[in-house]
This record gives C-alpha cells, structure tokens and sequence, in this order.
C-alpha cells in the first residue's frame, strides 16, 4: 500500500452544531485505529455559533469547507466526496458517536465481501442502556403510503424499519452512516442533489441496488447516533421532508402515485388550515399560527423548492 494510501474517507456536514460536531470527530479519532482516514468537515452557512473558526482550530488534521449559505445536506456532502481519496467513502451523520472501532472493523467487512456496495451499521440510542435504534428499512411503497396518509391503512408507517438483529441484505440504510464502495460510487454518481434533505439515502441505495451492487446491514459493529442535531434550527422540517418524499416517489415510480402523494398532501394541509383558522376565530390560538399553516399549504401546493434555512 502507497505510504499516503488512504482506508476511508469520511465526510461530516456541519450547521449550526459546533460541540455536536467536535464530539464526533474527537470520538473517531479516539477509536479508529486500524485504518488510515481522512475526515472532511463540511460547514453549511453556519451562523449561531463560531463552527467556521473553532472546528479547524481544534482540529487542525480535518479539511474543513465553509458554504457561505445552506447548500442543503446532499451537496454538502458531494463537495466532501469530491475531495475524498479513500478506497471507501463514509457518509457519517455529525450528531454521531463512536464507542468502538467501528470504521475499522466496518471497511474490514467490506474487504471481505466485493460485491456489496454499501454498508450500514447497528445504531445504538444515546440511552443508559444503549438500545437499538432502527437504521435499516424496506423501499417506500408508494400506495401504502397513500392509505396511511388517508388513515385507512392501520398501523402502517412510512418507512417500514426492517429487523436489525442480524446480518442482512436490506433495500436501504440510514445516512447517518452510509459506507459506500469506491467503485459503487464511481459507477452510480455521488448524492442527487434535488433532495435538499431527506429521502437522498433511499435514492442512492436505489440506485445502488438497480446497478448490481448489495446493501447490506451488519451489526458486528455499532455507534450511537444522537439524532436530530440540526432539527432545532428548520423553519418548517415537515414541508422539506414530504417535498423530498414526492420528488422520491415521482423519480423511481411514476406520475400517478406522485399525483396522488400530492393531492393528498394539499388536502390534509389544507384542513389542517382551516382548523387553525377556526380555533383563532374562537381564541384560541393567535393568527401567526394561521399564517404559518396557510403559508406551509402554499409552498407545498406551488411545488417550491425545499430549501429551508434557519
């Protein structure tokens, strides 16, 4: 191996979380002992603390780039991808932390399996105990989604986790640790950056699986993954995630179930308007509340872009 060879790079996406971020990359470096790696740090517009400033200087190892404005978390991470040299490239969430040598041991699996093009780990709750967090799920199916929007498909969930007690091949793995194989990733492109946030993890293990290549979940290594780090600082996460949902379901299925997905949205934002309207007629609520519903109907009915800042 070349004396500047390089295992695995690993690219993190920073907004508006300096400690969160420090944590993660103080842990890899603490653990990760058994490959060489490189980490890329990629702030998005960050403006409610000195991440831009204290990141490079506590950790002056990471290549570090600084957005000047929210470019959304898949480009983010394709700017690091971009730069990277590994042999792997890991996509690590920044609200993560590593409690074991789990890189290492995670790019050992992948040098024994060639044929599986991207890799996820057991995630593990920042709980007492440690406990399991789902981090591997089935494709979205769009019809069933529609019944559950509707209310008539019981207990059905969007996502449908799929069992994480053993070594599996599954449709897709969270991108809160998404290990992905050079020539996997040479072959299918880098994230689709028309997924502000959101749903481009499902895009690419689809893409993925529709070129040859495995996903495969393996719980011989975990971290924990805090979760949420940037949801604080969303104006509106439920507009973003449902406008990438629809993008998902237009792109891999066809126009009717994204007609329908839509339509069905519009309907139950607007109810949800004009029950906050109504409750503001009686005093109960003020009339900002309706302003922001009857402003989150129309960004979606209108199909703006996601781009949702803090």
């Amino acid at each position: 191996m070349p004396a500047d060879a390089v295992d695995l790079s690993i690219v993190l996406v920073n907004w508006n979380a300096c400690e969160t971020t420090a944590d993660a990359i103080r842990t890899i470096d603490q653990f990760t002992r058994a490959i060489r790696y490189e980490i890329f740090v990629v702030d998005n517009g960050t403006t409610r603390d000195d991440s831009v400033r204290e990141l490079p200087r506590r950790f002056p190892q990471i290549t570090f780039i600084a957005n000047d404005r929210n470019l959304g978390f898949s480009k983010a991470n394709n700017q690091g991808v971009a730069r990277s040299r590994g042999r792997y490239v890991l996509l690590l969430n920044n609200d993560t932390i590593q409690i074991e040598d789990a890189l290492s041991a995670a790019v050992t699996y992948m040098d024994a399996h060639a044929d599986v093009g991207a890799l996820g780990i057991l995630h593990r709750n920042a709980d007492a105990e440690r406990s399991p967090q789902p981090s591997a799920y089935h494709f979205p199916r769009p019809w069933r989604e529609l019944l559950d929007l509707l209310g008539v498909a019981g207990d059905v969930a969007v996502n449908h986790a799929m069992a994480i007690d053993a070594e599996r091949d599954v449709d897709w793995v969270c991108g809160s640790f998404l290990l992905m194989r050079r020539e996997c990733l040479d072959q299918i492109g880098p994230l689709d950056e028309r997924f502000f946030i959101y749903d481009e993890d499902i895009d690419w293990c689809h893409r993925a699986w529709a070129a040859g290549w495995r996903i495969r979940f393996w719980p011989g290594a975990s971290m924990v993954h805090v979760g949420a780090a940037a949801r604080p600082f969303m104006k509106d996460k439920t507009f973003v995630h449902f406008r990438s949902h629809l993008s998902y379901i237009r792109k891999h299925h066809s126009w009717l179930p994204a007609a329908l997905y839509y339509l069905v949205m519009v309907g139950r934002l607007t109810l949800a308007t004009i029950w906050q309207a109504l409750r503001w007629m009686a005093g109960a609520v003020p009339f900002a509340q309706v302003r922001e519903r009857s402003t989150r109907q129309l960004q979606f009915a209108l199909l703006r872009p996601g781009r949702t800042g803090g």
